[in-house]
């Protein structure tokens, strides 16, 4: 099985993938330790929006070193700015927020979670599931935003033989799932990211005959769009949810910290597979939610993830709501 012994196991300190290592690693250890008592337990927050009942459902949450939140850039410097903003300067509490979406016959879930299998912390969606009272197989479409493992390795079941979500229909991108499934892909990564592809394989090979691999913008259902977001992994993917005229941004891990994403965009993020790319990606979606006051669900963001960027000072904020 491979779990998250077996993960830090392979941990090789690769130059290219260090960092990496290093993350996961100091990750694992706060969650054994005392951040454990920090994590975000089963848990549901629900509203309104439009003609969709929108479900934050949670998974629990996973820890990072605060080095992994601007890689590359002057720890103390990172420190400083948390420190203004009120935040721990050692260790970053992450919550892991699952997004549902209601409408009539349509329940749209988006990302599915870490599974068993990741961390002691995480994997918490089906007790959510369990208390919000949904059945699993009344979920109709299962969209994934990209093929980490705390988005998809909630899948499959326990056992790993059989999806979560039976009666649904998946959608994740083309760029995205040819990446993590090309022939000899795990032969071809440094050895941190062996597990990524090993995990996405396992989940997203038993789906596939019921998989839409989209391609640039896609249509879910009337007024559910994914839209490219790329940089964070090769075809990452965000959700636009449009009705009664306004707009809400389920962005997956295209922003993934309250301070940093929104007013550094452009320090790299250490999971970011491409940091350019990942960049001028945080900074176009700043731009854009923000002059159409778009509502945001962030994946990351502070439990539940619900708000919005405002332009502040020549650059943006995160204003949480709910």
């Amino acid at each position: 099985m491979l779990n998250r012994r077996h993960m830090l196991k392979g941990l090789a300190a690769t130059p290219a993938s260090q960092r990496l290592a290093g993350a996961l690693g100091a990750s694992a250890t706060a969650v054994a330790g005392a951040t454990a008592a920090l994590a975000q337990e089963a848990d549901v927050h629900r509203f309104t929006f439009g003609e969709f009942e929108v479900t934050v459902l949670s998974d629990g949450a996973i820890d990072l070193p605060i080095s992994m939140l601007a890689a590359d850039m002057d720890i103390e410097t990172v420190k400083a700015l948390l420190e203004e903003r009120g935040l721990p300067t050692d260790t970053r509490p992450g919550t892991i927020n699952v997004t549902m979406l209601t409408r009539g016959e349509d329940r749209i879930i988006i990302d599915v979670g870490s599974g068993p299998n990741f961390m002691d912390s995480a994997g918490r969606l089906a007790e959510s599931i369990e208390v919000a009272e949904v059945e699993p197989d009344s979920v109709t479409h299962v969209v994934l935003t990209h093929a980490h493992p705390d988005h998809v390795w909630g899948l499959i079941d326990e056992f790993e033989e059989a999806p979560v979500f039976a009666q649904a229909d998946y959608t994740i991108s083309a760029v995205e799932y040819d990446f993590w499934m090309a022939e000899g892909r795990v032969d071809l990564l440094p050895d941190p990211l062996k597990p990524f592809a090993l995990g996405a394989q396992r989940n997203l090979a038993p789906v596939a005959e019921r998989t839409t691999f989209a391609s640039g913008e896609h249509g879910i259902v009337p007024g559910v769009t994914m839209i490219p977001t790329p940089g964070h992994t090769p075809g990452h993917m965000s959700v636009l949810v449009e009705s009664g005229g306004a707009q809400l941004l389920i962005v997956g891990d295209a922003l993934t910290h309250q301070v940093i994403a929104f007013e550094r965009p452009d320090w790299p993020f250490g999971f970011d597979m491409d940091h350019d790319q990942a960049s001028a990606t945080r900074q176009a979606l700043l731009k854009r939610a923000a002059a159409e006051k778009m509502l945001l669900v962030g994946y990351h963001l502070p439990w539940p993830g619900v708000g919005r960027v405002e332009e502040k000072d020549g650059g943006f904020r995160y204003v949480a709501e709910g």
